[in-house]
């Protein structure tokens, strides 16, 4: 099931991009709820009380303080992971839809094609969400949702693997936890999206928050270190996450 929120303040750009994703619904039998908003605080409001969204088609140019890049702003601070589609007239926000991690931007009057190529990649990106890897702990093994991992760190010949609401104590060496998440991407015809910020930490590209020169904020507010040695391969990686054709 999608979640799919459309925000405009103009009632006849909802419609139209209601009617473009029910089509696509329909071609692709997929279960998707949609909702439509006339402001960013009105999906705000709505957003705090539920935070089922997984998608947000956010018109940038509404005149309130919880609009457009505004809007994403707030919730990227949320550390909310919700993928957002900028629709404008205006081809000028590159810059903020970096700072927000927008997907793509749609530009007015909407092309239903490209709506649906939009959507083709929303679905993509979550049932690649969904892929799981099997982790040995002195519980048992335990089956973690690839995505939820923020990162993993070496202690002795074991390593901690902490998760978006817990952290594992994973009875496996660090390198042989990245070989197996890797080999885990490969199987799902995905790009391996960890990486080695120190010898001792390994990242999901996925959840940082913000690159530093000496540390990564996670989105769950923890900092992670990042040597010297490794600050230009993860730092060109992350940026590259970003720019890659799903994404575009």
């Amino acid at each position: 099931m999608l979640n799919i929120a459309v925000v405009d303040d103009e009632k006849v750009h909802r419609d139209i991009l209601r009617k473009y994703i029910d089509e696509w619904r329909e071609r692709e039998g997929v279960k998707a709820r949609v909702e439509d908003f006339p402001s960013g605080e009105a999906f705000y409001f709505s957003w705090c009380g539920d935070q089922r969204w997984d998608v947000l088609f956010l018109d940038i140019c509404m005149e309130s303080e919880a609009a457009g890049v505004g809007l994403a702003r707030m919730l990227r601070e949320k550390k909310k992971t919700i993928t957002i589609i900028f629709t404008t007239g205006i081809p000028d926000y590159m810059q903020e839809g970096f700072e927000v991690e927008a997907m793509h931007y749609l530009l007015k009057p909407l092309d239903k094609g490209k709506v649906w190529e939009c959507l083709d990649k929303c679905l993509k990106r979550r049932e690649g969400q969904e892929r799981t890897i099997l982790l040995p702990t002195e519980e048992g093994v335990v089956k973690a949702d690839v995505h939820r991992i923020l990162y993993a760190e070496a202690v002795g010949h074991y390593c901690t693997v902490t998760c978006a609401e817990e952290s594992l104590q994973v009875r496996m060496g660090i390198r042989e936890l990245e070989q197996r998440l890797r080999e885990s991407a490969a199987a799902s015809g995905q790009e391996g999206d960890f990486v080695f910020t120190h010898r001792s930490y390994l990242v999901n590209l996925h959840r940082i928050a913000r690159m530093g020169r000496q540390d990564i904020l996670m989105d769950n507010g923890t900092l992670v270190p990042v040597s010297r040695r490794s600050y230009n391969e993860v730092n060109e990686r992350f940026i590259q996450l970003f720019l890659r054709p799903e994404r575009a």
